[in-house]
């Protein structure tokens, strides 16, 4: 555990020294602002629309995290070959996998907490501008769960994109699945359902989306935007399941990613 923590304490530095976090939160005033601005501009659901802006504003700013730190992070050690110093150490390789993943989520959760404080100032700056645009049963609990279950899918993300680096030799390659990764997992609920519904539809084809379905993460089950926006009531038990799967998904990823780190040659 000792190794573990110390390797997740140099990769968050790592990324403090970058200044990821000061550019986070420049972004968080800038985004808080216009968030307020944006927001006027509507007839209507205005806090609907600051839900949804600060929200996405958060998950976006995640993303961009993950995807230009984390990814650079975890490659620069291949290619600058620092990797070798590392495990010269005593340290498995095992430990560096989770040692550099439990950094990458506390950076990612530093930024979405940032984000999220900013976010909420937002919107409830709008909700004291525009009094009467506030859903009756608005609930600041929902908002909160709801940061947090974007946090628990940029964790799946983080994970994935930890699992492409070690596959791949180039960082461009591994942004570029995780991207694809991201933008299929938003999506494959959307097309499971026309398949669902739809009638003579090839079985091939349904056989296709049932196995993208169960490869890929679904990402959308994370997203809470729409209740955190209208106050709507969310189900305990399905919340449960939803951090369940969202955690088994990242075990699952994590232990491929120490099976296939284990095998590669580092030469």
């Amino acid at each position: 555990m000792k190794q573990i923590w110390l390797l997740s304490k140099i990769t968050f530095k790592e990324g403090v020294r970058n200044r990821i976090l000061l550019g986070i939160l420049l972004v968080a005033v800038l985004f808080s602002a216009f968030n307020i601005v944006f927001t006027q501009m509507f007839a209507h659901d205005l806090s609907k629309v600051s839900v949804d802006l600060g929200l996405s504003t958060v998950s976006l700013s995640g993303l961009a995290v993950i995807f230009f730190m984390g990814i650079n992070l975890l490659s620069r050690d291949f290619e600058k070959r620092t990797i070798y110093m590392i495990l010269s150490r005593p340290i498995a390789r095992w430990q560096y996998v989770l040692g550099k993943f439990f950094g990458l989520t506390f950076m990612v959760g530093t930024s979405v907490a940032i984000l999220g404080f900013f976010s909420a100032a937002g919107v409830k700056a709008t909700m004291l501008i525009a009094p009467p645009y506030v859903p009756p049963n608005y609930s600041w609990l929902i908002f909160i769960l709801s940061i947090f279950f974007s946090y628990l899918s940029l964790i799946i993300l983080t994970a994935i994109a930890q699992l492409f680096t070690c596959l791949t030799t180039s960082s461009y390659i591994a942004l570029l699945i995780t991207a694809c990764t991201y933008f299929i997992g938003q999506n494959v609920e959307i097309v499971r359902n026309m398949f669902d519904d739809g009638k003579g539809v090839n079985e091939i084809y349904a056989g296709l989306i049932s196995v993208v379905t169960w490869v890929f993460p679904n990402l959308q089950a994370f997203d809470l935007k729409t209740a955190a926006g209208y106050g709507l009531p969310l189900e305990t038990g399905a919340l449960i399941w939803t951090a369940v799967y969202g955690l088994s998904y990242v075990v699952i990823v994590l232990a491929l990613t120490i099976l296939v780190f284990q095998r590669r040659e580092l030469s």
